[in-house]
This record gives structure tokens, C-alpha cells and sequence, in this order.
């Protein structure tokens, strides 16, 4: 008898196939039946009319630090999440000496906005290598299976100490000692290795994150230190990959081929960029060209527009500003009260912002208000060019930075904006959806967990399955039928990191599954709730439609509410090489 049975949905086994009507059943945490008739067991579900498909693999969140002390993981838990990696964009928390505690945790608010306080207060360490990391993270108990990549940051900090942590060039000694303990974290369950080159990513201190100038030798030898460990990774952000330089993004996709003759497996964010629209194309096939050659590169793409939310509450362009310094640690209440006074607008209105690293890069765009719009409701991610603040200020005869400004205070201060970083250059989704359907492309890029006051991209997976399953239907250009996205979420995203015990319904493998109902579900308003650790805020997004998530065979949620399961693991990478 089978400890459960899901009975007369559509199965949509994330494999690609044609979704069937049928059945799927657990027993001990394995998938143990999929058909017809498949047998008697505990507790039969009633699926008439839902869909069934594996829990989404989500392979690009930065839980790095809320994993060691939040069991639930939300906001991935409300979106049909069943296995988070982290340790993307070369950030992480081990391995980690005694006295860089607090340099990580600056390195972390700096590159992905993870308050630093609630890091201080919620990470209890008790580990110094990055095995010993996984087996605190073991201890805990936890709702989503919870994967880990070690970071250039923290390795490079431990091997060469400050020298490392302010990007000094790296000796034979270094490299090798690097290449070594990379090879040691993935022999100890290390699903790969990432590093960062953007600008974009600097710590508190405004300097860029360990490794974004390191040279050939040192990537060549870690990535032959990840094939010396016979699996793993290699994770790569690309200088200029925010946009911020477009000729040296060329030339670090060069770089990229280069270090992938080792035969080392890489994969790399990709984006439509807002300064030049079209360079995503060259970067697809120099993929295309790398692949006929044999090397193993694959771009992570993303399910929507990449936005900023701006709010009062969170961070916004004017939060840089010198004169914003008196307003930033207000409670929100009197910052709103006091950014409505005229004389501190005048002031904000006539400043500038100094910065040259991290999110001003991105904020001093001179495109930024041609492509920031108010976040209307009903939600969409993909709002019309007449919405946007430029438009607005050119209808009005105003500038566009007074034009947000007055959004921002308006409507009791609860109004977002959306700034599309990326993916919406010309105004609609059509590179987007061109992107995900590219047979090499991976789905990535939740961030889920990072830059917790502007982000909330963790609703990545539902909205793949409303904005292109059903506001698209079948025979729409943009239709991407649900048996690829779901694909897209599970066994393609599992497949990369070498998890090949998840990702499908199929006998014998984990028993990770959504239970949907399709017609009803949608992503709910974001909106930021003060639940991190020292009171601190983040934005949250629940959704609907989601009937129930099992994780090892454990529903860990049933209709938007937490079941109190625990059955989450930590996924070690020598544990999932398949049945």
C-alpha cells in the first residue's frame, strides 16, 4: 500500500512530455507509482481538474544566510519551491575564519542588500569549512531541500586573507591553495562554485566583491580543481552583466570559453540589457559556437523583466543622495512626513548622487525613468511604454525624477515603482520569451532571498505558469505550452547542478511534487513585512492556485498554509548522481 496517492489529475511529469490524465503515489519519500490504477493507499487526493508536476528546483537564491536560522524559507515556500540552491554570484559564509565573520556579512548587505543586522543576529555559526557548514545546516530542521555552492568571496578570503579581500593579484601559492579547497568543498557535498566580476557587486565598503579582477590563471586552475573533484559547477557572473559595460561584458564572454576548454561545466546569467538591447544575441551564440566545440556552457535566463520595486519603506534612487543621509534611519512614517515638506524635496530633487560602484551604476542609467513604471493593479511585470515615469513627465511638461518622487510619497507612501533592470529594453516581453524557449538556455535568476527591500523575483515560478501558460494561451505568439515551462523548472534546472534524483514524476525518484490549480492561480500583491531578524524588512509575494507542495512525500504546505512538515534535507552533491 502506498502512503498516498494523487488520483485523476493531469500529470505534467516534467520531463516535456504530453500531460496525461492519471495518478502518482509516494511511499517513504519516493515516488511509487505513476499510471492508472496504481493501487490502495493511506491517504488518496482527490486531483479532478489540477495539475500535478514535480516541485520546482530553483537554482539562483542567496538563502546563504536565512538558511541557517529560518526553517521555512518563504517567500519560495509560497511558490511550489521544493529544492533552493545558493551561494550564487560569489558571495557565501564558508569557509569562514574566526575573525571574517563580520567582513562576510558586510560582503553579503553589500552585494545582495541582506540587512546586515539581521545577519549578525540570525546566523549562529559553529563552522569554519564548508563541509562543516553543511553539517550545521544538516542539524536544522527545514521545510525545502537547501543546496550550497562555495563562493570566490570566502574562499579567497581565507586563503589569502586581506590580500584576497581587496582583490590583489593572486600568487602560484594562492591559486593552488584555492583550486584545493574548492575541490575539498565539492568532495564535501559542494554543488559548485561561483564567482562574480560585475561592478555592480561591492560590499558595504564599496569595494568590489573578491574575485572581480581575478586573472585567467587563478579561474583556469579552479576550474580544473572542480573537475579534479569528478562533479560540480562552475558559476559565473560576467563583467558588464548589469548592463553597466557592454565591451567588457564581450570580453569577459571570451574569458568564459577560455576557461571552459578545461571541460569544465559553466553556467552564466544572460539578460537583455537597457543600454544596448541587441548584445544578448552575440552572447547566445558565442554559447551556440562554444557548444559545437564541446564545451559546456549554459546561460541562465529569466522568467520576466528584472525589477527594483522603489517604496519609501525600502530603498529607492534617492536613497544614495548625501542629503537622503538624515532620512535613511528614520522610521517610515516620519521619513514619508519628512520627504513631503517642500524644502526636502527642493533639496533631494537638486542632489546628485557621488557613488561610481554598486546599485548607483545601475540607479545613474539615463534610461532608468524611460523604463521605470508605478506598479499597477491588477499586478503585471510587463506595463505599457504611455505608463512609464518618462512618458508621464514628458505628458506633464515635468522632470521624471520629480514625477517618481511625487509617486513615492503619494497614496500614504505604499506605492512601488518598477524599474526593469533588464529584459524589457524595447518595452514588451518578445526577448524574454525568445530567451526561455532557446533549446540551451536554463530558467534562473529567482535571487530569491537577496536584495530583500527591492526584489521579490522568488514568485519566478508561478508567474512562469500564469503570464506565459494562460495569459498566453495556445495559438498567441508568446504561448509557451505548459509541459516546456514546467521542463524548464524541474528537470532542466535539476539536471544542471547534477541533481538527478528530482525534477520528474517518475518511479523510484523523490517524491517533490505541486499539486495546481491552474485556472485560480495568480501571485498576490507584494508588500514588505518587518519579519527578518532586528525587526528588519523584506518584501514578501504569497500566491494562490497552489493546492498543495510535498517535499520527500510530505505536504509542507496546503492551500497557502504551512503545514509544519519538516522534511526538507541538505542536497550534498555526492548524494544525487540518480537511481
Amino acid at each position: 500500500m502506498h502512503d498516498v496517492v494523487i488520483k485523476g489529475g493531469t500529470v505534467i511529469d516534467g520531463t516535456g512530455a504530453p500531460g496525461f490524465s492519471g495518478d502518482v503515489a509516494f511511499t517513504r519519500g519516493r515516488i511509487s507509482g505513476v499510471g492508472k490504477d496504481i493501487g490502495a493507499a493511506r491517504r488518496t487526493i482527490d486531483a479532478d481538474g489540477l495539475l500535478v508536476a514535480p516541485a520546482w528546483v530553483d537554482v539562483h537564491t542567496h538563502y546563504d544566510g536565512q538558511v541557517t536560522w529560518d526553517p521555512q524559507l518563504a517567500p519560495s515556500l509560497w511558490h511550489g519551491v521544493g529544492t533552493v540552491v545558493f551561494g550564487n554570484c560569489g558571495v557565501g559564509f564558508a569557509p569562514a575564519k574566526p575573525d571574517r565573520h563580520s567582513w562576510l556579512i558586510q560582503l553579503m548587505e553589500g552585494v545582495e542588500d541582506i540587512p546586515g543586522v539581521s545577519l549578525e543576529q540570525g546566523i549562529p555559526w559553529g563552522w569554519e569549512s564548508f563541509g562543516e557548514y553543511l553539517d550545521v545546516l544538516a542539524k536544522m530542521p527545514r521545510t525545502l531541500d537547501v543546496g550550497a555552492q562555495v563562493a570566490h568571496g570566502a574562499v579567497r578570503a581565507y586563503v589569502m586573507g586581506d590580500r584576497g579581500a581587496r582583490n590583489e593579484a593572486a600568487t602560484a601559492g594562492d591559486i593552488a591553495g584555492m583550486a584545493a579547497l574548492v575541490k575539498q568543498a565539492i568532495a564535501d557535498g559542494a554543488l559548485g562554485f561561483s564567482t562574480s566580476r560585475t561592478l555592480v557587486h561591492t560590499g558595504v565598503d564599496g569595494e568590489p566583491v573578491p574575485g572581480t579582477f581575478a586573472l585567467e590563471e587563478e579561474l583556469t586552475a579552479i576550474a580544473r580543481g572542480i573537475l579534479a573533484a569528478g562533479r560540480g559547477i562552475f558559476e559565473w557572473v560576467a563583467r558588464g552583466a548589469a548592463g553597466e559595460d557592454c565591451a567588457a561584458l564581450n570580453e569577459d564572454m571570451q574569458l568564459m570559453r577560455r576557461v571552459a576548454k578545461t571541460g569544465c561545466p559553466i553556467t552564466f546569467l544572460l539578460a537583455q540589457h537597457n543600454t544596448d538591447p541587441e548584445q544578448w544575441r552575440s552572447q547566445m551564440r558565442l554559447v551556440e559556437e562554444a557548444v559545437r566545440a564541446g564545451e559546456r556552457i549554459t546561460p541562465q535566463v529569466f522568467a520576466r523583466p528584472i525589477c527594483s520595486l522603489f517604496n519609501i519603506a525600502g530603498d529607492h534612487p534617492f536613497t544614495f543622495l548625501p542629503s537622503y543621509a538624515p532620512l535613511k534611519d528614520l522610521p517610515a512614517g516620519e521619513r514619508l512626513r519628512m520627504m513631503r515638506e517642500p524644502e526636502t524635496k527642493r533639496r533631494l530633487l537638486a542632489d546628485s548622487d557621488p557613488n561610481t560602484t554598486g546599485m548607483s551604476l545601475l540607479y545613474q542609467n539615463p534610461l532608468i525613468w524611460e523604463r521605470t513604471y508605478p506598479l499597477g493593479s491588477p499586478l503585471t511585470y510587463t506595463p505599457a511604454e504611455k505608463d512609464s515615469i518618462a512618458s508621464i513627465a514628458r505628458r506633464e511638461g515635468r522632470d521624471p525624477r520629480e514625477v517618481a518622487y511625487d509617486f513615492l510619497v503619494g497614496n500614504e507612501g505604499r506605492t512601488f515603482l518598477m524599474f526593469a533592470v533588464a529584459n524589457y529594453a524595447d518595452g514588451n516581453p518578445a526577448a524574454v520569451h525568445e530567451m526561455l524557449n532557446h533549446p540551451l538556455a536554463v530558467l534562473g535568476g529567482s535571487d530569491a532571498g537577496a536584495h530583500a527591500r527591492v526584489i521579490c523575483d522568488a514568485s519566478m515560478p508561478t508567474y512562469m505558469m500564469t503570464k506565459w501558460v494562460r495569459e498566453h494561451p495556445a495559438g498567441d505568439p508568446l504561448h509557451m505550452p505548459v509541459e516546456l515551462v514546467v521542463k524548464k523548472m524541474t528537470s532542466e534546472t535539476a539536471r544542471l547542478y547534477g541533481l538527478h534524483d528530482r525534477g520528474t514524476l517518475a518511479v523510484g525518484m523523490k517524491a517533490d511534487a505541486n499539486l495546481i490549480d491552474h485556472t485560480s492561480l495568480a501571485m498576490d500583491y507584494p508588500a514588505l513585512v518587518n519579519d527578518l531578524p532586528g525587526g528588519m524588512p523584506r518584501l514578501m509575494q504569497k500566491a494562490r492556485g497552489y493546492v498543495a507542495t510535498f517535499v520527500n512525500g510530505e505536504a509542507i504546505q496546503e492551500n497557502g498554509r504551512e503545514t509544519g512538515a519538516r522534511p526538507g534535507k541538505v542536497v550534498r552533491g555526492t548524494e544525487t548522481r540518480g537511481l
